[in-house]
């Protein structure tokens, strides 16, 4: 897990770090644009990321190692997410309650218009998304992509 951890970091070593989330434009979603390089690792070893919604109409979103909103890179990209005896919980418990889960992952209009490498590894570790109770959603993207409209997970939040 080490060895792919550095030989990854190796790889991306003269990759320039830019941009980051930006508000959109009269209170809209956030629009994540970085025209470059973009180098996103989060290295875990017996540990644990956690995320709860627990009350009606709330919402839980967790990003691990990605970008959500309307994505776009124009360039190389390598997110990784290695994980050693570690748990990355998500969970929407009750009505309307929303759980968003993305792990070395984009999520939203995406595109790339380049390389794209996206890793999740996982050694005696534990990656769960669950929604509780009626109305309750979760969407969890794992060492992917996801552009789709109507995989959102719900009609009254855009990501």
């Amino acid at each position: 897990m080490k060895s792919l951890a550095i030989a990854s970091l190796l790889v991306m070593s003269g990759a320039a770090f830019a941009g980051g989330s930006h508000s959109a434009p009269q209170g809209g979603p956030a629009h994540v644009v970085i025209n470059g390089n973009s180098l996103q690792v989060a290295l875990m070893d017996r540990s644990t990321v956690s995320n709860k919604a627990t009350n009606s109409d709330t919402k839980a979103t967790q990003n691990v190692s990605s970008n959500s909103g309307n994505v776009t890179v124009n360039g190389n990209q390598l997110q990784l997410t290695a994980l050693e005896y570690s748990m990355v919980t998500n969970k929407a418990t009750n009505g309307d309650a929303v759980a968003t889960q993305n792990v070395s992952s984009n999520l939203g209009l995406v595109d790339i218009n380049g390389n794209s490498v996206q890793i999740t590894a996982a050694r005696s570790s534990y990656i769960t998304n669950e929604a509780v109770n009626h109305n309750a959603k979760a969407v969890q993207n794992i060492a992917s992509n996801n552009g789709c409209d109507t995989c959102k997970p719900s009609s009254k939040s855009r990501y």
